[in-house]
């Protein structure tokens, strides 16, 4: 099992165990009020939250080996199910956190868990005299199905976590490498420029004047990256390549970035930066902004002076986005086709199958949204998430036919919360203040107004339905603080691959510099002793003084 599918099951798995179990002990004990007298359902009530919290502890401290674990959820769910009877959905969920923890670890191996459930409490209905169900069945096969979801959206949100970070590191060391040859090479009176300027006292008859370092340094304004690049080092290279191409000090260029310095950008989009400038150079003093930048490899669009630059999005493939928010939208929509099931809302299924359809096309158009604006389109998710939870809301509560199951009236609308409320905890550390207000006014909203249109009354036991969308949002607090978790932990490793890596450029790029003045150094040496006949003699003692001022600050240089 991957990291962070190991951290989702001492985090999450455990936390939804005791929501979704107390959630699911409340609801089945409040349908039992009447047929089990009061003081017997709240007597079940209270032990069976108590065995709940308990094993909940047990789990926190010690690893319960898993066929235990199956054993007694399949008796819990078993022994439920023979006494509620129908509707069975409530005990069903029993066995759906070890279902999802199980699919978090094994993968589609945890289909055991709604095979062995479905199978045993179906026998205790036969025997008990209730009709065969499969709630038993399909309700742990959600917990499968959303512990494979948790799972692949984590190891994919590691590795394009790592994959931004690989990409980070190499503009970071480039930048680095850059400072440490500039360091050395650029500036009044370097080391470099001190030799470069003795190597013509060196000419004779049979000896050229150009020194070395003039060819490399010209080498080094031309280098362009093959790799990621933030925007203001890409601008950089192309500036000091641009103004040493002419001594025409007119057309020199200066970019001074105004936003989005630290944009970074792939191979191909400083590529296609390059022979933008190219085509059109500026010239001057030129403010360079970037008004909204994306995810590393999307679409970006510059701002260069008075011009509209576009970089294309990468051809290559890329790690895909992952996010939340258009999962839980998505599930959603397909839970919507539970507004059909006649234990539920009995919709007509054209309907709920078109509420799944839109919904489903809403969750799609917040994936591309976040892939094209990263988080900063999490306002626009959230609002699409309550428009289409209002729609669903709607929708179910005006051509809902089952008003009552199990002695508690039907709600359609609090499977919108069940979605929505989840999407705002998550959420809510990133939006505005002012985001975060509407959110939940919209959703005390559809709330409100879906429980005016309700063709029955409501009484005090149907509250006991507001537990399912508070069990489902603890869990969304839940899987937002393992994702806070894992960033703050992948953060502090890949922070500290980030300083080495700039570390190790910046000394690189001191050490490359370095070790070729040495090297020139030498040359000159042994062509002073070759040629000392032949120099002009009221050169020779500046040359010593200035070959033995090069050995000196390189020795300085070279020292910590």
């Amino acid at each position: 099992m991957s990291e962070p599918a190991a951290r989702s099951t001492s985090f999450t798995a455990i936390r939804l165990f005791l929501n979704l179990r107390l959630a699911a002990r409340v609801t089945i004990c409040v349908t039992l009020w009447e047929r089990l007298t009061p003081p017997v359902a709240l007597a079940c009530l209270i032990g069976s939250c108590l065995y709940d919290v308990l094993v909940f502890l047990g789990l926190r401290r010690w690893a319960v080996p898993v066929p235990a674990r199956l054993v007694m959820d399949v008796a819990d769910v078993a022994a439920w199910s023979a006494i509620a009877g129908d509707p069975i959905d409530a005990p069903s969920l029993l066995a759906a956190p070890l279902a999802y923890e199980l699919a978090l670890e094994r993968g589609w191996r945890a289909l055991v868990v709604p095979l062995t459930a479905g199978t045993a409490a179906n026998l205790a209905l036969t025997v008990a005299g209730w009709p065969y169900s499969l709630s038993p069945f399909l309700l742990p096969a959600g917990g499968v199905a959303g512990g494979l979801f948790i799972a692949r959206y984590l190891d994919g949100r590691l590795r394009q976590r790592q994959r931004v970070a690989a990409a980070e590191r190499e503009a970071a060391r480039s930048q680095a490498e850059l400072a440490g040859r500039h360091s050395v090479a650029v500036g009044a009176d370097t080391v470099v420029d001190l030799l470069t300027r003795t190597w013509p006292l060196l000419a004779g008859p049979d000896r050229t004047a150009a020194s070395p370092l003039s060819a490399w340094r010209q080498r080094l304004a031309e280098e362009t990256a093959d790799h990621a690049e933030y925007l203001a080092v890409a601008l950089m290279r192309w500036e000091q390549r641009h103004n040493l191409a002419s001594p025409d000090l007119a057309r020199d260029v200066e970019f001074r970035p105004v936003r989005g310095a630290s944009l970074l950008l792939s191979p191909a989009q400083v590529a296609a930066l390059e022979a933008a400038l190219e085509r059109s150079p500026p010239a001057g003093v030129v403010a360079v902004a970037v008004d909204t930048p994306r995810p590393l490899g999307r679409r970006q669009e510059l701002r260069i002076g008075g011009a509209k630059v576009v970089l294309p999005e990468d051809a290559g493939p890329r790690t895909p986005p992952f996010d939340g928010g258009p999962i839980a939208i998505g599930l959603g929509a397909i839970g919507s086709l539970s507004h059909s099931y006649r234990d539920m809302d009995g919709v007509p299924l054209p309907f709920s199958a078109a509420l799944t359809v839109a919904g489903l096309l809403t969750a799609l158009w917040c994936h591309r949204r976040i892939a094209v604006r990263g988080t900063s389109a999490h306002g626009r998710v959230m609002a699409a998430g309550l428009a289409f939870g209002a729609v669903d809301a709607v929708v179910s509560t005006s051509l809902m036919q089952t008003m009552a199951a199990g002695g508690l009236t039907r709600m359609p609308f609090l499977h919108a919360m069940m979605f929505v409320f989840p999407l705002t905890v998550m959420y809510w550390r990133d939006l505005p203040r002012h985001s975060r207000a509407w959110a939940v006014a919209g959703a005390a909203s559809i709330v409100a107004g879906c429980a005016w249109l309700l063709p029955v009354p409501l009484h005090w036991a149907d509250l006991a339905g507001l537990v399912w969308p508070l069990a489902f949002s603890i869990g969304a607090s839940g899987v937002r603080d393992l994702l806070d978790l894992d960033t703050s932990g992948l953060d502090h490793d890949l922070a500290a691959e980030h300083a080495a890596a700039v570390r190790e450029g910046y000394l690189s790029g001191r050490a490359d510099v370095l070790r070729l003045v040495e090297e020139a150094a030498e040359e000159a040496t042994r062509r002073l002793r070759a040629d000392r006949a032949s120099l002009d003699p009221a050169f020779l003692p500046e040359i010593e003084r200035r070959l033995h001022q090069v050995r000196q600050r390189v020795s300085a240089l070279r020292s910590p």
